[in-house]
């Protein structure tokens, strides 16, 4: 596709290489991270079943229709999946007039008092699915800051907390709600799914082109997820029906430069951060 001047690409590609993949430097941070995660959490976890967006999942739902009570289970089910053993986990709501300074923030994580706080923008509770991909980034900020895996400091642990996620089982869920894609007035941007108003979107800054909801691109969810299925022994694996149309693709891409070019010694190297350009992200905290 050719884009005038007027119709600059759209920010998601600028991260891939000629092939559409995720760049070298993100596909070694992928991969270092992968068998650090391996090395981390076993590779037991690895083998479970992949948590898909299927009435089956939400079944537990069908009679706590919305509100915290439906939150509450869906996070005692993630728990379980994701094999989070911490018991003192507390579970908020809030509203964006409560967290104005954060403007598009969806989630945080914190502690208090010895405690695991969790907050849900109570927006998100209208989408299970985008819910359900919120829910599963803050658990991995448990399973990393709040075992002392990562420090807070560390650059890279909001992307590496949005790769756990594939790890844990959950990549369907972050890569399909990772974005939508809109043409807006001044230029694409990228939108979260469901219902944020391209105004909130706007309003934590007034010059931003483009957002999207989480840390890692399209393209990366993609590798990540490929990387996931080597780890599986999987190379065309089913749950694929379950991802949207793009993260499907860069999958399909990520499995076949693994079956043809990956250079497994930097599955083997020590996890590096890179540099995060933070005016992409509408981030959780």
């Amino acid at each position: 596709m050719a884009f005038r001047r007027e119709d600059e690409p759209p920010p998601w590609l600028s991260s891939a290489d000629e092939h559409g993949l995720a760049g070298p430097a993100e596909r070694r941070w992928i991969d270092s991270s992968m068998a650090w995660f391996v090395r981390q959490f076993g590779k037991d976890i690895v083998l479970r079943d992949v948590a898909l967006p299927t009435p089956e999942f939400f079944h537990f739902l069908s009679v706590r229709p919305g509100g915290e009570e439906a939150l509450n289970a869906l996070v005692s089910k993630a728990r379980r999946l994701m094999a989070v053993e911490a018991s003192d986990i507390r579970v908020r709501l809030f509203t964006a007039k409560e967290h104005a300074s954060e403007g598009t923030t969806v989630g945080h994580y914190d502690t208090e008092d010895g405690h695991h706080v969790i907050g849900i923008d109570r927006r998100q509770l209208a989408d299970r699915t985008v819910l359900t991909a919120v829910v599963a980034h803050e658990l991995c900020h448990v399973r990393l800051l709040g075992e002392g895996r990562v420090s807070w400091e560390r650059e890279d642990q909001e992307r590496l907390t949005d790769l756990l996620t594939v790890y844990l089982g959950f990549g369907v869920f972050t890569a399909n709600a990772a974005m939508r894609f809109a043409r807006a007035a001044r230029g694409w941007q990228i939108m979260p799914r469901g219902y944020l108003s391209d105004e909130l979107l706007n309003g934590a800054s007034s010059d931003l082109s483009s957002r999207r909801l989480g840390y890692l691109t399209q393209q990366e969810f993609g590798y990540a997820l490929a990387r996931y299925c080597w780890l599986r022994g999987e190379t065309r694996p089913s749950w694929a029906a379950y991802l949207g149309p793009g993260a499907r693709a860069a999958l399909t891409r990520g499995l076949a430069h693994l079956a043809h070019d990956a250079d497994d010694q930097e599955f083997r190297k020590p996890a590096t951060e890179i540099p995060l350009n933070n005016r992409w992200f509408l981030p959780y905290k």
